[in-house]
């Protein structure tokens, strides 16, 4: 009986802490996100819009190139979510942005590829040939 509270305490904890893991609890490779993504993208910042400071952002992009999964021309608007993210937008103008449709009756509604070390938004000058090579393997 001395043992039994202590047991039910840590079976407890076990639990939770299983119910409360997220994807980080399985690694993924980096860029493992782009061979889900319903849309991978090539554009040009034009407007970063904060929802709520620090956790969501709409972001709009004038479409340079399409990846993946898209014949979509001019600008294209989606949903950030990421922990920490900023109020303002100061990374690279030419970015590649992995998406998936956050409303699957919506064709035209996205947001980022989000999960465990995941960004969903590249600079086009260090990662274009890694992306188009994932994409084309995808594809396969």
């Amino acid at each position: 009986m001395k043992f039994l509270l202590p047991a039910v305490y840590a079976l407890m904890s076990v639990f939770t802490a299983a119910t409360s893991a997220d994807a980080c609890a399985v690694p993924r490779p980096f860029f493992s996100e782009l061979f889900d993504a319903d849309v991978i993208v090539r554009g040009a910042f034009l407007k970063y819009e904060v929802l709520r400071p620090g956790h969501e952002a709409r972001v709009t992009l004038e479409i340079l190139e399409n990846l993946k999964g898209s014949d979509q021309q001019g600008p294209l608007s989606f949903n950030w979510t990421r922990s920490r993210l900023a109020d303002q937008w100061r990374g690279p103008n030419d970015v590649i942005v992995a998406l998936k449709r956050s409303n699957p009756e919506n064709r035209e509604d996205y947001e980022t590829m989000r999960g465990c070390m995941v960004q969903g938004i590249y600079r086009t000058d260090k990662y274009k040939e890694l992306v188009i090579g994932i994409v084309a393997r995808s594809a396969r």
